[in-house]
């Protein structure tokens, strides 16, 4: 899951770089959406914008794959849906794009540092009782056995994940994954889209891209963005998942003018591609027990 300070800082960032967090990433996305009344999360998007101004148009194309693979889980058959950290306003939760009436199941993990999330989910939400909420602490598997002896989600069907926003903001995918291998029944469908690197990932692992580091320095949780290798990877190795839709999506910023002969270079940003991704539990496989003790997965947190 996600990783977070204990204490958030509320200055801005120090001269040697050090993190001092002074909003969180769901208001930060909610910035690049349009989101409203948050200065310190607006400032944070335009420095981030500043390292990557096709952030905007990633997100707006992040949403629209996340609701394709709705669409298309629901017409698979598909009733229940979990969603990890789950986005603020002004970009549509995921349970209203859902068909009104259909019965679907939908269990919001919250990440405990984002009580704006929570207080928003619990404000829209109370009363529908096909949609639930609770903390992603301490690990996705436990949250979801947890869920489905409370009747909050059903684990002996089909599940769709969506899991982007989660997979981009943790350094600990393999165990986010593994999590979901643990409990998910066959037939569950995963989610996932990701913003790849423009330039190969640096030889060494301290290092990160302009981006990742405004990213860090603005906020509660990192930004790792993963190549197309290593996304596919997390769904192969070591179990491997049905990988059913692979795709990329080119952006542009919207704010800068297209490449032409009379633009200028200071207005041209290269391509940059959304890489989305839906991988499916075989139905031949089971889910692990939850008394039984399984090796640990590379990666995983302690």
């Amino acid at each position: 899951m996600s990783e977070h300070p204990s204490t958030p800082g509320t200055t801005l960032v120090s001269d040697l770089g050090d993190p001092q967090w002074i909003t969180t990433r769901a208001r930060v996305r909610a910035a690049f959406g349009g989101g409203l009344g948050d200065p310190s999360a607006h400032a944070a998007a335009d420095r981030i914008r500043a390292c990557m101004p096709t952030n905007d148009a990633a997100i707006e194309a992040e949403h629209d794959a996340r609701d394709r693979a709705l669409a298309q889980a629901y017409e698979a058959g598909i009733r229940n849906y979990v969603v990890l950290d789950p986005d603020l306003p002004p970009w549509t939760p995921m349970h209203q794009q859902l068909p009104a009436g259909s019965g679907c199941r939908v269990l919001y993990l919250l990440d405990d540092d984002e009580p704006a999330v929570r207080s928003w989910i619990v404000a829209t939400c109370q009363g529908d009782t096909n949609v639930r909420w609770r903390s992603s602490y301490p690990d996705i598997a436990s949250c979801l056995r947890v869920a489905s002896l409370t009747g909050d989600i059903s684990l002996t069907e089909p599940v769709c994940v969506l899991l982007s926003t989660a997979l981009q903001h943790t350094q600990e995918p393999h165990a986010v994954v593994a999590g979901l291998w643990n409990v998910l029944p066959g037939g569950s469908w995963v989610s996932v889209t990701q913003l790849p690197p423009r330039e190969p990932a640096p030889a060494a692992n301290t290092e990160r891209s302009p981006v990742e580091i405004q990213f860090r320095n603005s906020t509660r949780s990192p930004l790792v963005l993963r190549s197309a290798s290593e996304l596919v990877q997390l769904f192969t190795e070591p179990r491997r998942w049905d990988i059913t839709r692979s795709s990329r999506v080119e952006l542009r910023a919207g704010n800068l003018a297209p490449p032409g002969d009379d633009a200028r270079p200071s207005t041209v940003h290269a391509v940059s591609e959304l890489l989305t991704l839906t991988a499916r539990r075989p139905r031949s496989s089971e889910p692990v027990p939850p008394n039984a003790t399984t090796p640990r997965t590379e990666g995983a947190a302690p």
